[in-house]
């Protein structure tokens, strides 16, 4: 039989074990959240792309499909803004952002205007204002760290969503643009507002309305999602 010292040293080294277990366990379970913003919704139908397709319905078909290519993932989790057909304000969207607090905000949209041979893809990135998100920690010593983060990460998405659209869509970038996002604005979070082609363009809206093309910018937004986050 073991004396109490040697039964002491044996249960000390076995509670160190399941320590570590345990908290490697926590480390796997935790996930980088990635909120994603189907903008428009419900009454609010954004750009028509025909009769009876908006820009709506095409920013959550393609965030549903990000949601179901990162199903899987076991360091990322997808949280979509809207899995549905409602209406949110900008107010609800906040809201939503404060409550979830994701690693990262992208917010999917179909542009318009600029004539009807304006084409292609445009990325808008913030600045990254002077607030800071409600729970985060932002004590004066801290507070440039938090915005230089921000600004720091938004870009870093900004050219990989740059690149794999690029990949997608060869010569109809727009470039890379700043400017706030109104549901994270004053939050210093990092973003991306995603302008997935226009509806003004005829040839835009011929792929923006085919489901093959959907898909692969969905997989085009999920590699860089991956890829931000690794």
């Amino acid at each position: 039989m073991l004396n109490d010292r040697k039964l002491w040293i044996v249960l000390s080294i076995l509670i160190v074990v399941l320590f570590g277990l345990f908290l490697e366990a926590m480390a796997e379970g935790k996930k980088s959240i990635i909120l994603l913003d189907p903008a428009h919704g419900g009454k609010d139908k954004g750009l028509a792309l025909s009769k009876d397709v908006y820009e709506k319905d095409i920013t959550l078909t393609v965030a549903l499909a990000i949601e179901k290519e990162m199903a899987t993932d076991k360091k990322i989790a997808v949280v979509l803004m809207r899995d549905q057909d409602k209406t949110m304000s900008i107010e609800d969207r906040r809201k939503f952002v404060e409550q979830i607090k994701p690693e990262f905000v992208i917010s999917l949209h179909v542009n318009g205007g600029f004539g009807k041979e304006a084409a292609g893809f445009e990325i808008y990135y913030p600045e990254c204002g002077e607030g800071v998100m409600k729970g985060q920690k932002a004590a004066a010593t801290g507070r440039n760290s938090i915005h230089k983060k921000c600004q720091s990460d938004s870009l870093k998405m900004a050219k990989i969503v740059q690149e794999n659209m690029s990949n997608l869509f060869p010569r109809k970038g727009r470039g890379l643009r700043k400017a706030d996002l109104p549901i994270t604005d004053g939050m210093a979070i990092p973003a991306l507002s995603v302008e997935m082609g226009f509806a003004t363009n005829a040839g835009d809206r011929k792929k923006l309305l085919n489901e093959k093309t959907q898909a692969e910018i969905a997989s085009a937004l999920a590699r860089s999602i991956k890829t931000f986050s690794r």
